[in-house]
């Protein structure tokens, strides 16, 4: 299904983008939301939610050509259980195409410390949600501001399905990757550990970008950096940054009037996935330059892989205890001992994995943000353990252990003699 999804994508965009003339800016709104980070859960569910509703969709009610592009499946479950009366608002638009479900997982993970299951079922569960609740599924990975990308990521998006990847935060680097670049390039494609390929948007620029009331196509800076791209192709996020809510009027309004500029640059208000999208299939562009390798942070934020040790531990005990529980599960129903509790995993796993956000298992948040991600993280340990408990006795108590064996040898120091379990019975 994977393939027949991305072929009939490929036959729809294919040609759509080649040698121009005119430089294009890809202008992509963003408001970025941290699930905790100087605050708690509890401040982003009260305050950062409704705001980012509230503004965007002000916005979508007054600009027709205005596209919001947010990410994080928890928090369409969090807008949906906390403030159901915008939740029909917000699915209208969705089906409009005018809020884009962005970056496909049900948090923006960090993506170093987690495991390959973990980072998977990040994927999982944030389509499923997307698909059940909303209609759509992502088709990226949508990360402003991580501590760096591992080369897993491309191998894992490629073979979830996703084509493409955004980020700004490469350009806060110290040490370039060659030359005199903090970027291996601004567009291009990233090869993984295993040849698998994803379209690459090293350098998105800031995503807190405010836009004056001004005719973008006009935009001498935008002109200069379409310069150094790729088919004089850019892709710029707009927006605000950390605590959610919406790009500025002015920004909106001016991307609004620059789409009908008469100026020689192309501005487009565009979904996250439009350029990959217009770029299907890879292979019919030799031009794009490509990266094969990490693409690591060297400086910036690269101590929180070694703080809050006793949330690293917490996640990665529940990791391998949820394997071990999947795994006896999968066994006690296969011999009808106990139903396979899909649900109750579910839940476990989902709470883990949105404190594996990269402000949270990272070791970045404040103290008070820790106290609701350790509570969290020991419900789903004991959810999984029970499930491994369960599992395994169920199955043990079918086992047949009526059946011949050999005596057991056991040494007595105190007697310095051997005995025959047979003999002491």
């Amino acid at each position: 299904m994977k393939r027949i999804i991305i072929l009939l994508m490929c036959m729809a965009f294919a040609g759509a983008v080649s040698a121009q003339e005119h430089p294009a800016v890809y202008m992509v709104s963003n408001a970025h939301f941290d699930s905790q980070w100087n605050w708690d859960v509890q401040k982003s569910i009260n305050e950062y939610i409704p705001k980012t509703i509230e503004r965007n969709l002000f916005l979508l009610e007054r600009y027709p050509d205005y596209i919001f592009n947010f990410e994080g499946g928890i928090k369409y479950a969090w807008m949906k259980e906390y403030y159901p009366q915008y939740w029909e608002q917000i699915k209208k638009y969705v089906a409009e195409g005018r809020w884009h479900v962005t970056g496909s997982t049900w948090d923006a993970t960090d993506p170093n410390i987690p495991s390959i299951e973990s980072f998977t079922r990040n994927i999982l569960y944030g389509q499923h949600f997307y698909r059940d609740e909303l209609g759509v599924q992502g088709t990226d990975i949508f990360l402003p501001d991580c501590f760096g990308f591992g080369w897993t990521l491309p191998t894992v998006a490629a073979h979830s399905g996703i084509i493409g990847f955004s980020t700004q935060k490469l350009m806060w680097r110290h040490k370039p990757f060659h030359g005199d670049s903090k970027i291996p390039f601004e567009i291009g494609l990233w090869e993984g550990v295993d040849g698998s390929r994803i379209m690459i948007v090293a350098d998105a620029h800031n995503y807190t970008t405010k836009w004056r009331d001004e005719d973008l196509s006009n935009s001498r800076q935008l002109q200069n950096i379409a310069a150094k791209n790729v088919n004089k192709t850019v892709y710029h996020y707009y927006g605000t940054g950390d605590t959610g809510g919406s790009p500025t009027i002015e920004s909106v309004r001016a991307v609004q009037n620059s789409i009908h500029g008469e100026g020689p640059v192309k501005i487009i208000s565009a979904e996250s996935d439009r350029l990959y999208k217009d770029y299907l299939p890879f292979e019919s562009h030799p031009e794009l330059p490509v990266w094969d390798g990490e693409l690591l942070m060297d400086v910036h934020a690269t101590g929180c892989y070694t703080s809050q040790a006793a949330m690293k531990l917490f996640n990665r005990r529940n990791e391998l205890l949820a394997d071990a529980a999947e795994r006896s599960a999968v066994m006690a129903d296969w011999a009808g001992t106990a139903a396979y509790p899909k649900a109750f995993l579910t839940e476990a796993w989902k709470r883990v994995i949105w404190h594996q956000f990269h402000d949270d298992l990272t070791g970045t948040s404040i103290p008070r943000a820790y106290e609701f991600s350790w509570n969290d993280e020991l419900i789903s340990m004991k959810q999984f353990a029970n499930v491994l408990t369960s599992s395994v006795g169920g199955f043990s108590r079918m086992l047949d252990t009526q059946v011949k064996g050999t005596p057991v040898v056991i040494y007595n120091p105190a007697a310095f003699e051997v005995t025959a379990l047979a003999e002491i019975a």
